[in-house]
């Protein structure tokens, strides 16, 4: 798919199926997106084995997508076995992972791309509530928003950690702020991981597969 719109430029490329990425909103674009369509678009390709890629001579130049997916199987192919190279897409257990963001526009978008890893995902967005939904649910991944209202990701993390049943979960941090004073910050509150947006969505996927995997 091809257009003649703003372009983008060879960074924005570059980054363009990030988590959170966006081109800068011009006078025409006061209304912009989450930064999230893309990174949805990348891991539903994927999980059907595809791949997606972009391109762009650069602003006012437009754009260019590809999406590539792999043949429907024909009468006398012969298909490689689970886990054998070429499969494609990785068999995956599910995680229980609990989304916490107040933006519900981006907390339901970010749980359908955890869906579409094959994960279990439950949003909330009051701090609060969410303290309740862990305790019935015990999620085996807790995925926070820094800036929540009420008490911030960073309270709530400690509160999660002062739980014995919370004890074995891991608590990520998605956030805007990316300072190492802000990573040191998250990880003296209880966080196992800061993720800064944006945030790559095979980054995320690889870090994903290695918890379900422990």
């Amino acid at each position: 798919m091809s257009d003649t719109g703003i372009g983008m430029t060879a960074e924005m490329v570059q980054n363009a199926f990030q988590l959170f990425m966006q081109a800068e909103r011009g006078s025409d674009r006061a209304q912009g997106g989450l930064g999230l369509g893309l990174a949805l678009v990348k891991g539903l390709v994927e999980l059907h084995g595809g791949s997606v890629s972009c391109r762009s001579a650069g602003l006012g130049r437009g754009s260019s997508f590809s999406v590539v997916l792999p043949r429907l199987a024909q009468q006398g192919d012969v298909l490689p076995q689970a886990g054998q190279e070429g499969d494609g897409v990785a068999p995956v257990d599910p995680l229980r992972i609990l989304v916490v963001d107040d933006n519900r526009d981006a907390a339901t978008t970010l749980a359908m791309l955890l869906e579409s890893m094959g994960h279990e995902v439950l949003v909330e967005h009051d701090p609060y509530r969410a303290l309740e939904l862990a305790g019935s649910t015990l999620p085996q991944v807790y995925m926070l928003d820094i800036g929540l209202p009420g008490i911030d990701g960073h309270e709530l993390a400690r509160r999660l950690r002062a739980r014995q049943k919370n004890a074995g979960a891991t608590l990520i941090a998605l956030t805007g702020y990316s300072q190492e004073r802000d990573r040191e910050q998250a990880l003296a509150a209880g966080f196992d991981h800061h993720l800064a947006k944006p945030v790559a969505t095979a980054r995320l996927a690889e870090l994903l597969g290695r918890l379900r995997r422990a």
